[in-house]
């Protein structure tokens, strides 16, 4: 059995590089950010949009990327050879969830790129482990979890077309994770009460009448299959 004080040395080590890799990306993805286009003006909402080149430099998008940068990297450094694409979760796809709780816009090219990243990683952790069948629960996971939210976006329940985007990465990562159709299930539910919940708050403000941001759910979410995979 390994020493607990070795153990949890190796662990505070991983944690430290991931989240200096994590902090690297985020800067990164915050630059590229501001390069992002601006949707139609003839799109609802877009008029009074704040520009994603102010979003890259607001205080409280980088305040909720360095939040989640700190607590993804505790996370990723449990993931074994799948920690590049989980990398990737709580760095590219943090800046993307930044900018959707700020705004409730997220940048249609840069949430492409992310999912890209996440799918080059997915493959390196596949490499890594000599194991094909995390990318086959991936691309399960993909198409299930993005086709349930298609569905839900396409019935008009005032979920965003990003959301849905959002919800492949979701789908391609817990279904990678190795647990099974229960651990993507778990982290469905899980965002939806995440979802729900922000619903309630966001409907006691002044700003009721306003579409909230469901994307920081879905990315919150997809942690429980971490947590349960560590539980078995």
């Amino acid at each position: 059995m390994a020493d607990p004080p070795l153990v949890a040395s190796s662990w505070l080590i991983g944690w430290a590089l991931c989240l200096a890799a994590s902090l690297l990306l985020v800067a990164v993805h915050l630059r590229l950010l501001a390069r992002q286009p601006e949707p139609d003006p003839m799109v609802p909402g877009a008029e009074g949009k704040t520009p994603y080149a102010l979003l890259a430099v607001s205080g409280r998008v980088r305040l909720i990327c360095l939040l989640g940068a700190l607590g993804s990297s505790a996370a990723t450094a449990t993931a074994g050879p799948l920690a590049p694409a989980w990398l990737v979760w709580g760095s590219g796809a943090v800046v993307l969830v930044g900018v959707d709780a700020v705004s409730t816009w997220i940048p249609r090219g840069l949430t492409r790129l992310v999912l890209g990243e996440l799918a080059a990683a997915l493959a390196l952790g596949a490499a890594l482990a000599r194991d094909p069948w995390p990318l086959v629960g991936a691309a399960a996971g993909a198409v299930a979890v993005g086709g349930f939210f298609w569905l839900v976006w396409r019935s008009g329940a005032g979920l965003g077309f990003a959301d849905v985007r959002l919800a492949v990465g979701l789908g391609a990562l817990t279904g990678s994770s190795g647990t099974g159709i229960a651990g993507v299930i778990g982290a469905v539910m899980v965002a939806a009460v995440l979802g729900a919940l922000t619903g309630i708050v966001h409907g006691l403000g002044r700003a009721r009448r306003r579409p909230f941001a469901y994307g920081p759910a879905l990315w919150a979410g997809a942690y429980a299959c971490l947590v349960q995979r560590l539980l078995r």
